[in-house]
């Protein structure tokens, strides 16, 4: 990932091993919890973590754009809407959200993402455009 965004590698094996070290304790009130390892993810708000993340998604965002499914608003077409972890799909009723969501289920399947559908929403609009 790194390597393909020309990075200089010699500094590739100080983020991977900064990132599959990391040691975390969790604190509720006055309370600290033991020290446990993480060794996977990145720190929620890390300085790295908005790029890590948008370097994972890069492909499914892409997928998305290039799938031909969406809607035009003025001299634009827009289909997907993204910042940070949300994801947002715009696409005509009916058929045309489901091939939206079709193409983001394959492309997370590939990297091993999972949508959390307790945070998932579907917004209909019945208003007709002229």
């Amino acid at each position: 990932m790194l390597l393909d965004d020309n990075a200089d590698p010699q500094y590739v094996p100080v983020v991977a091993f900064w990132y599959s070290s990391q040691e975390c304790f969790v604190r509720w009130k006055n309370c600290l919890s033991t020290c446990f390892n993480i060794s996977n993810g990145t720190r929620q708000g890390g300085v790295l973590s908005r790029y890590f993340f948008s370097r994972y998604i890069r492909d499914l965002i892409s997928n998305i754009v290039n799938s031909g499914v969406g809607c035009k608003v003025s001299d634009h077409f827009i289909n997907i809407l993204a910042y940070a972890d949300d994801i947002v799909l715009i696409a005509p009723p009916w058929r045309a959200p489901q091939q939206l969501l079709n193409v983001l289920q394959d492309k997370a399947t590939a990297i091993n993402m999972e949508c959390n559908v307790k945070k998932t929403v579907a917004v209909v609009s019945t208003k007709k455009s002229s």
